[in-house]
């Protein structure tokens, strides 16, 4: 396996597949088991004739085919939680095509091997290629073994057809993450830029039937050319040659990128190279004070990845405000489709309170503060360890810091107060998006609900920073403390949804960390909840921990 870079990058990723594979299969095997609930509900065919064509666009679904098997998984599964499985996998395939081995100062050493840079690049983007495809084989094994026990009545080539256009969209934004890693080096930025174009994207394609300006933008959304028509019922499209066609030109452009671009090790070990002479000496004074500490150095360092975490997550609670007035235009079907819809569905998604999605507070959150924002806060944190830390463990870097004359301690706790105050900035812009979209959309919301909503979230993303914190101490390993801390998130996450509809979880379910942040009740309808407590909590206890472990052991050298 480690003879080449094809089978290194496919041994290396073996447990993320692995894990991937698992979870892709259990949520489609859940939402495939409501099919019947959905099939033989009289109240739901009422409802879906009754709702309005655009409101049910939002949510992408087709209403003359939703009761079928096709219909119904196109709307519940491939058109939201499919491709949010399969963007995330991929573009964390596409930041380890060279972005995370160039900020780990490990791609210096395999440029240096007798492989051309082209090969290296294309064996790396044709592993993730084959590793991508996990998320979709499984879904498409586990519909083609599901499909008769539960009347799904699908055909073998429209699920293939399906799971292909999933693989494509997946690997689209793989390669734009790609493209930015050989344009950046930076491994935050290539995947903010890919996430943030994700959720713009979407945003023109779902929304395009409640705003014309958004015609031109939906026209070259790949979403449109994914979603254009129901892949189960008209297998293949001319969608599925447009997004297979622009991956490859954006493919071409990162092996293009990567081979004109100076490595920044190599910069490192050679700084009297012609390029560094043609660059300034001068350091700016701003910079020059940042690099003063520890704590700005790490803040000077990671001051272009904000920015883009940032725009994608608020780029998410924008698009969602704007979807409200369409939806409160048509409240009564609103209640009548989450009367109807089984409790346990709601609950799988966090949704614990599902009569609140009339409300703006239970919708907002819905979307921007109860899966996607979660999400993307944990991996903000989480990924802000294993990147501040872990990974200068592992190259070699953080010895070096070490040796300074600073106790450990005070580097480790450096270290954290960045991360905290990188946290808490997304949480403040995250407030002013909040108070802006409140204002252009009238959504009634109360100003100290917006505000402890985003400290809510913002905690919730440093407990289980500090978690990660906790395990790499102790284990000495980055990839284990952001495997078992994943794992714990997702466990937790289920345990606290349906611990609501399930006994035998409601005892467990007050252990929740997203427990202590949802419970009942919507972020934004509650304000600053004291539960948040135990979040900040749980984030200072593992901060003890790593603190204390890391001044008793030896760093990996």
């Amino acid at each position: 396996m480690l003879r080449s870079v094809f089978t290194k990058t496919l041994y290396d990723f073996r447990r993320q597949a692995m894990g991937w594979a698992i979870g892709t299969g259990v949520l489609t095997t859940w939402l495939v088991s409501f099919y019947p609930i959905i099939r033989d509900s009289d109240e739901m065919a009422d409802l879906f004739e009754q709702m309005p064509p655009q409101m049910m666009s939002a949510f992408g679904i087709d209403p003359d085919t939703i009761l079928t098997g096709a219909g119904y998984l196109s709307g519940q599964l491939y058109s939201f939680m499919g491709p949010i499985l399969m963007i995330a996998f991929a573009v964390s395939l596409g930041t380890a095509v060279t972005a995370t081995e160039e900020r780990n100062n490990t791609l210096d050493m395999l440029l240096a091997a007798p492989v051309s840079r082209i090969r290296v690049i294309s064996l790396k983007l044709a592993a993730s290629v084959l590793l991508a495809s996990v998320v979709p084989v499984t879904m498409a094994v586990s519909l083609l073994v599901l499909n008769e026990p539960v009347g799904l009545r699908l055909s073998v080539v429209g699920i293939i057809s399906m799971n292909v256009a999933l693989l494509l969209l997946g690997l689209l934004f793989g390669a734009i993450t790609a493209a930015a890693g050989s344009l950046t080096g930076k491994p935050g930025s290539a995947r903010g830029i890919a996430l943030t174009l994700a959720v713009l994207t979407w945003f023109a394609s779902a929304f395009e039937p409640f705003f014309d300006w958004l015609a031109i933008p939906n026209q070259v959304s790949p979403f449109t050319w994914y979603v254009g028509q129901n892949l189960f019922l008209e297998p293949w499209s001319m969608g599925l040659i447009w997004i297979a066609l622009t991956t490859m030109v954006i493919a071409g452009s990162s092996i293009w990128l990567f081979t004109r671009r100076d490595i920044a090790t190599e910069l490192a070990v050679l700084p009297d190279t012609a390029v560094t002479r043609r660059r300034s000496r001068t350091i700016s004074p701003r910079r020059v004070t940042l690099l003063r500490s520890v704590a700005g150095k790490t803040m000077w360092d990671r001051r272009r990845t904000i920015f883009y975490w940032m725009g994608g997550i608020a780029s998410l609670l924008l698009v969602t405000f704007a979807a409200w007035p369409a939806l409160a235009a048509n409240a009564v079907a609103m209640e009548a489709m989450v009367n109807a819809l089984p409790t346990e569905m709601f609950a799988m998604f966090g949704m614990t309170n599902p009569e609140s999605l009339s409300t703006p507070e239970g919708f907002i959150s819905s979307r921007a503060y109860l899966n996607m924002g979660p999400l993307i806060m944990i991996l903000f944190t989480v990924g802000g360890v294993s990147s501040l830390l872990s990974k200068e463990e592992q190259s070699g870097v953080l010895d070096m810091v070490a040796s300074n004359p600073l106790p450990r301690r005070t580097v480790l706790l450096h270290k954290v107060g960045a991360l905290t105050l990188q946290t808490a900035l997304i949480a403040l812009f995250l407030v002013i998006v909040a108070f802006a979209g409140n204002a252009l959309w009238d959504t009634g919301l109360v100003p100290i609900n917006m505000i402890g909503a985003n400290v809510g979230l913002a905690l919730l993303g440093l407990f289980f920073g500090g978690m990660a914190l906790a395990v790499w101490s102790l284990t000495q390993s980055g990839g284990t403390a952001v495997a078992i801390t994943s794992a714990f998130a997702v466990v937790t996450y289920f345990v606290n949804g349906l611990g609501s509809v399930v006994d035998s979880l409601a005892v467990v379910r007050p252990l929740s960390p997203f427990y202590w942040y949802i419970g009942d009740t919507p972020p934004l309808a509650k304000g600053i909840d004291p539960l948040y407590g135990l979040l900040a909590l749980g984030a200072v206890i593992g901060t003890a921990i790593a603190v204390w472990r890391f001044d008793k052991r030896d760093l990996a050298v």
